[in-house]
């Protein structure tokens, strides 16, 4: 009794003095621990430790159900977390799957401010079986295509869970001064089936979810600077086989490729690419491209673009703005060459810049195989308090004397802790033809945001000119004057019921279109319900008009949407949309269906399968003439042997197009860069070849096939 007793004193007055003093200080060890999952060195019983995490996800403040523990350690080249998470062994959620496919299951996260600046973080993430998930975190989105080399281990106990975690100072950005560095973290963990996610230091109910401002500093001392230099040779063959005009026709590919990485300090860092490998090993989901009023877009998967890139976040971008980002990486296609320098100029200065020889015009119709574009992006962010800053952007791609360049400033401020003043301002100069007029158009936004416990609202403004065009970015939108409003109250019933959270939002919008002189609105409602084992529930309703070529159509929709993690094995999401709609081919008014279903199986730890199915329909509202209707179905098998080598197949079919394409692929990742891949895809249509030309068949022809081999090793010094 008397021992329980003094080491609850130790426990709250360590508790009292890291939550007082929001500080700590890691031990520095000579003995480096071993990365097993086993915390049986002296290291761990002599460095700092924190415990107390208290629930920010469904509400802010409350215990959480069970004790998690922190330990922290370092050397001179490594930092080392260690973590105690006790549970049912029985009840957590786990699987053994490849690197960022562990969203759904239990884990602990390292939420890492390198240079302890409140502009970006680490999101270093630990699932109960030592398999890692890795994201970038600035300017209010958090990139999960980031891959750093570090090293984890975790094991299942008796009492829970623990997880061993080494990250070399070689893989993270940070600013070292005679050996001392410090750095901000908030450990954060999650319990699947309650829903329930923690952090330690506890965020302020009155901040919200703003992590980078509540950041817990630590400091190490005797630190190296370390002189990173990685070289990445790679090699890719492919045989791809197509059939054109009734015959088939095989090529063969072999592309080697070379990437470098300089790192010039340790907060800055030079990469260079020559013929780069920008394969997608990762297959994009197929989204339904029929009836779009603009080109969709796909994120980005591939490594050489992600050092750095969530500098290029850009304020009054993404979300509801047709401004979705003002530097889209995958527009740059295919790049003969190319090189990087990103990272940070003294405390306060952050730079990012990119440029690049590109093959790809391929939508121009002039285009020619072997000419190229030239692209280059520069981007300036200056840190100021908390996480506000001010920033300068410039983009320009040139092809055969065309160009287009965009040139501006963003910014976000905070005040009052909860308050944010985010803007921008754009200036674009576009020659479509070297001896053709250049036209000079605008973007600008401005927008007052508040995030709370109780709380989430926003009120912007957004103008953007009829000429306005950014090659490097994604614009789905231009000639609008915009407003929009949004206030998303949250309900806490009270008791421990089975419903966590309530939220009502209303949306709405005022959108002037500029080349017609007519006006659009959004009037949207929603209520959702967060419920244990990650369930949610929605209803939501919009009444909404579209302006298009001068025409004014109703694009109003209700929608019910519910998803849940309905065991530790199994969980399912599923949507249903009422909706009306424009069909943009024949300027006609229009209404349909959308539905989608998601159902993914945990089979076993390493075996999982995952089937979707979505449905898109629409008729005209006069004549209920059917327009269209595509099914897309997928199925996506994965049997992960350890957290190195996985084997998937994917098929997927597409009503619309009538396409049936399977795929396989082996992969083996032993660290981010030293990889070997092995594929093999098809794509059958129903079609035949008559002789002059393919018609519609009730039988399937292999219209492409592909196999392909990819292997690199990344040397590291």
């Amino acid at each position: 009794m008397l021992k329980t007793l003094f080491y609850s004193v130790i426990a709250f007055v360590v508790l009292f003095k890291f939550q007082a003093n929001a500080q700590v200080k890691s031990v520095y060890v000579e003995t480096p621990p071993k990365i097993d999952g086993v915390l049986n060195e002296d290291i761990w019983k002599n460095s700092p430790n924190v415990t107390g995490y208290k629930t920010f996800v469904p509400d802010f403040g409350k215990d959480m159900p069970f004790q998690t523990i922190a330990y922290m350690a370092h050397d001179d080249e490594n930092l080392y977390f260690a973590f105690k998470c006790f549970d049912d062994p029985k009840l957590i959620k786990t699987s053994i799957a490849a690197r960022d496919k562990i969203s759904a299951d239990d884990w602990i996260c390292i939420n890492l401010d390198s240079f302890n600046s409140a502009q970006s973080l680490y999101g270093l993430y630990v699932n109960p079986n030592g398999i890692q998930m890795d994201t970038r975190f600035a300017a209010g989105n958090e990139d999960v295509g980031l891959d750093l080399i570090w090293y984890s281990a975790a094991k299942i106990v008796d009492d829970g869970y623990v997880v061993e975690a080494k990250i070399p100072f070689k893989s993270i950005r940070y600013t070292v001064k005679d050996g001392q560095v410090e750095m901000g973290v908030i450990f954060e963990r999650r319990i699947s089936r309650f829903s329930i996610q923690g952090t330690f230091p506890a965020l302020d109910p009155k901040q919200g979810f703003a992590f980078l401002t509540q950041m817990m500093p630590i400091q190490y001392d005797r630190v190296k600077k370390p002189k990173l230099v990685e070289i990445l040779p790679a090699v890719t063959y492919a045989i791809n086989k197509e059939h054109i005009n009734g015959a088939y026709k095989k090529e063969y590919n072999f592309e080697p490729s070379l990437t470098a990485k300089i790192g010039i300090t340790p907060e800055l860092v030079f990469d260079a690419t020559i013929n780069p490998d920008f394969s997608q090993v990762e297959s994009d989901a197929q989204q339904v491209e029929v009836n779009q009023r603009f080109p969709v877009n796909y994120p980005e998967r591939r490594p050489f673009f992600l050092e750095g890139n969530e500098n290029f976040n850009f304020a009054g971008t993404g979300g509801f703005s047709p401004v979705s980002s003002v530097v889209n990486s995958r527009s740059i296609v295919s790049p003969k060459r190319a090189a990087k320098l990103t990272g940070k100029i003294g405390d306060k200065n952050i730079i990012s810049s990119i440029y690049a020889v590109d093959r790809a015009d391929e939508h121009l119709p002039d285009f020619a195989q072997d000419e190229t574009a030239d692209v280059g992006v520069m981007r300036y962010m200056r840190s100021l308090s908390q996480d506000s800053y001010v920033g300068l952007i410039g983009t320009t791609r040139r092809r055969n004397g065309a160009s287009n360049d965009v040139l501006g400033f963003d910014g976000q401020y905070r005040f009052n802790q909860s308050n944010q003043v985010t803007g921008h301002f754009l200036n674009s100069r576009t020659k479509l033809t070297e001896d053709g007029p250049l036209a000079n158009s605008i973007s600008s936004s401005i927008s007052v945001s508040k995030n709370t416990r109780n709380f989430n609202g926003s009120f912007s403004l957004l103008d953007i000119g009829e000429d306005f065009r950014s090659e490097v970015g994604y614009i789905t939108r231009t000639g609008i004057s915009r407003a929009t409003l949004s206030l998303n109250p949250k309900i806490f019933p009270k008791g421990d019921g089975l419903i966590k959270r309530i939220d009502p939002q209303l949306y709405t919008s005022l959108t002037k279109d500029k080349p017609s002189g007519l006006n659009e609105h959004v009037l949207y409602l929603s209520l959702a319900a967060t419920l244990p084992r990650n369930t949610r529930l929605s209803v939501s309703a919009d009444h909404s008009s579209e302006i298009y070529l001068g025409q004014e159509f109703k694009d109003g929709t209700i929608s019910l949407q519910a998803s849940s993690q309905i065991t530790k094995r199994i969980f399912f999401k599923t949507s249903y949309d009422w909706d009306n709609g424009t069909y943009y081919r024949e300027l006609a008014q229009g209404y349909g269906k959308r539905i989608s279903n998601n159902l993914t199986l945990q089979l076993s730890d390493k075996f999982s399968a995952q089937f979707t199915h979505t449905f898109n329909s629409l008729y005209n509202s006069d004549t209920d003439v059917k327009y269209y209707d595509i099914h897309i179905a997928r199925g996506r098998v994965v049997y992960q042997m350890n957290k190195y080598l996985f084997f998937r197949g994917i098929a997927q079919y597409n009503s619309l197009s009538k396409v049936f394409s399977p795929n396989f692929l082996v992969s083996f990742t032993y660290i981010p860069g030293t990889v070997v891949h092995l594929g093999w895809g098809s794509v059958y249509e129903k079609t035949r070849w008559d002789g002059a030309q393919y018609v519609n068949d009730d039988q399937y022809l292999q219209k492409a096939s592909g196999f392909f081999f990819k292997a690199s090793y990344l040397w590291r010094w």
